[in-house]
């Protein structure tokens, strides 16, 4: 099977799930994800944890090297990233939920069936005197969250009796999208929503079987090549090693050129990279900080850079960064990825 030509993209994300895409038509083109997730009916505090805590049992939740022992359910959630906060929503866990992190960057958009949940959910600067003065029982966030300087310590919460759950694909050694379904599983089992979160997960697998039995058939030699721009700095590009958003793209039928080039998830390259790995695509990373047009000239305009397939064909996908963090997104972008890299297939 000869290597599919990519359409021309420019693509930018509009609200989290709707993923724009320019092709060199006047007419903008509007992909959305086949499948959008429902958000699971309420369950509120007042009927499961006040009224049957006594039924309520011990639950244990391995989380990386620490192991979580529940014998309440946690009636006050902290979320300390957007990731954790879509998880609760989408488990049908809102009243739980007495503050999330404030918004981290512009193109930080919640999904569309969650968007009135989300922002009715108090905003709490990452402090963690206001974590303990709103009464959090859970803390849930990515690795970096648990600092002295950022929510606090694993120590000073737990001395507090506040339980801590780390994202696991932030303490993997190199995250997929099975700690997606990881964190989805242990939010099910800690407020006994196992069949929401198996039902989420199920419905995640069968958009990316969906996926893989559309791409199986592509050799190794036919793939498509991928770059990530995430951002650059003077001369020097900031790209992805491993982690989610290699696992997607790799998931995709697509390869990550910068996969393994570094210990990090993340590093910093040069253009020289790019020359050398000869890419097909390049995705653009948007999380507002850095212009993306600013991005898109950096690349077009650079003279090493011209003969590079994906920059004389302008093949760039452009994606808002919470796209490739640790929620249930990673299934709809898994489709997007390779609907952009072998649209003939996905007709």
């Amino acid at each position: 099977m000869r290597k599919l030509k990519m359409n021309r993209v420019t693509s930018i994300l509009v609200l989290g799930a709707i993923i724009l895409v320019l092709s060199g038509c006047a007419k903008d083109e509007i992909l959305t994800p086949a499948v959008t997730v429902a958000p699971q009916e309420q369950v509120t505090p007042d009927s499961l944890s006040k009224t049957d805590n006594n039924d309520y049992g011990e639950v244990v939740v391995q989380n990386g090297d620490r192991t979580l022992v529940f014998n309440k359910m946690p009636d006050k959630v902290i979320t300390a990233n957007m990731a954790a906060t879509e998880n609760m929503l989408l488990l049908g866990l809102k009243d739980y939920l007495v503050g999330r992190n404030v918004r981290t960057n512009p193109a930080e958009e919640p999904l569309p069936e969650i968007e009135a949940d989300f922002y009715s959910v108090t905003e709490i600067e990452r402090t963690h005197e206001l974590a303990i003065a709103n009464e959090a029982e859970l803390m849930i966030g990515q690795i970096s969250s648990f600092k002295e300087d950022t929510w606090g310590s694993f120590e000073m919460f737990e001395e507090k009796g506040v339980h801590c759950y780390v994202i696991s694909g932030t303490v993997a050694e190199d995250e997929t999208i099975e700690n997606v379904y990881e964190d989805i599983e242990a939010l099910g089992k800690i407020f006994k929503v196992e069949d929401r979160a198996e039902k989420l997960i199920s419905d995640a697998k069968e958009i990316v079987a969906g996926v893989t039995a559309k791409t199986d058939g592509i050799t190794e030699n036919e793939k498509v090549k991928v770059f990530v721009m995430d951002s650059f700095k003077g001369n020097e590009i900031y790209t992805t090693s491993k982690g989610l958003q290699s696992n997607l793209i790799e998931l995709a039928g697509g390869i990550n050129v910068t996969r393994n080039m570094a210990d990090s998830r993340w590093f910093n390259t040069s253009i020289e990279t790019i020359v050398a790995a000869n890419p097909d695509v390049i995705i653009f990373n948007d999380y507002g900080t850095q212009n993306i047009q600013e991005k898109i000239d950096f690349i077009k305009n650079n003279a090493a850079l011209q003969d590079v397939p994906a920059v004389k064909n302008e093949n760039f996908v452009i994606i808002s960064l919470v796209q490739v963090m640790q929620d249930i997104r990673a299934a709809s972008t898994c489709e997007f990825f390779a609907n952009s890299f072998y649209p003939e297939l996905f007709k």
